[in-house]
């Protein structure tokens, strides 16, 4: 791993490396270039801020279109132990955690890539390292192979061009996997859902402008960096094919905790 991509997932305080950060390094040059651009702004309290808010707005779209039907009793009787579900609640809690901030990370991105210059209305206030954030360095997150199991099927279901981290994650419990794909593969028939994914992503290219710092990422700005038009091409390519797989996993990270019992809020808190 690149010290660009290890500085990246530090920020993150991920424990595992989201593959679309993988996907904009074969840009050759490019997160060498933008992220010391980007890092500062990363580690604001507005940054996490914005993000958990986003977490808060998939949850209110997922709450209005499915109640799950499957139950923990459901979980157990298709062999998960209680240690399992646990551990499954952790892995879970990373991504329902880190996933807006990379959507928002990702959709900074090409606001940047479209525009002279974008960010620099964020307050500068740092965001500190939480015990939750500890918890999270600390989970155990194995990504099974594209092919394993139901994540094929989940792939071509959802029209993305690769297998989804989440599912990747959550395929370490095949047995969950096989009971909760039955709910969670009819829930891209729901308009109001589909519509909040889209939401997310237009939300987050608009929330680019909090950027603590300002961000020069366009085409003129990478090459005066070094960047070759290939390089940049390949990283536009990688944008355009993550931004929005990345709204759309935001929405069912969502419904997955909801079918797991949790509907905690992050940001909005119920009156």
């Amino acid at each position: 791993m690149s010290g660009t991509l290890q500085a990246i997932q530090r920020a993150f305080r991920s424990p595992f490396r989201p593959s679309a950060f993988d996907r904009l390094a074969a840009a050759e040059g490019y997160l060498e270039v933008v992220w010391p651009r980007v890092a500062a702004s990363v580690e604001t309290a507005g940054f996490l801020g914005s993000s958990l808010y986003m977490a808060d707005m998939a949850l209110d779209a997922v709450e209005a279109v499915y109640e799950p039907v499957m139950t923990r009793d459901d979980l157990r009787t298709a062999g998960l132990s209680e240690a399992d579900l646990a551990a499954l609640l952790g892995v879970v809690d990373v991504f329902h955690y880190t996933q807006p901030q990379v959507l928002l990370f990702l959709a900074a991105l090409a606001e940047a890539y479209d525009k002279a210059e974008v960010g620099g209305y964020g307050k500068p206030e740092p965001r500190e390292v939480t015990e939750r954030e500890h918890a999270h360095l600390a989970t155990a997150v194995t990504l099974v192979p594209p092919g394993a199991g139901l994540v094929p099927v989940v792939t071509e279901a959802l029209g993305l061009p690769a297998a989804p981290d989440l599912y990747r994650a959550v395929g370490a419990w095949p047995a969950y996997l096989g009971v909760a794909w039955e709910e969670l593969q009819h829930l891209v028939a729901y308009p109001d859902f589909r519509r909040r994914g889209r939401g997310l992503y237009y939300y987050a290219r608009s929330g680019a402008r909090f950027l603590a710092e300002p961000l020069q990422a366009n085409p003129d700005a990478l090459r005066a960096a070094g960047l070759s038009d290939a390089a940049i091409t390949e990283a536009k390519a990688a944008l355009d094919e993550a931004l929005p797989a990345q709204a759309m996993m935001v929405m069912h990270a969502e419904a997955i905790r909801v079918g797991l019992g949790v509907r905690d809020r992050e940001v909005v808190r119920p009156a």
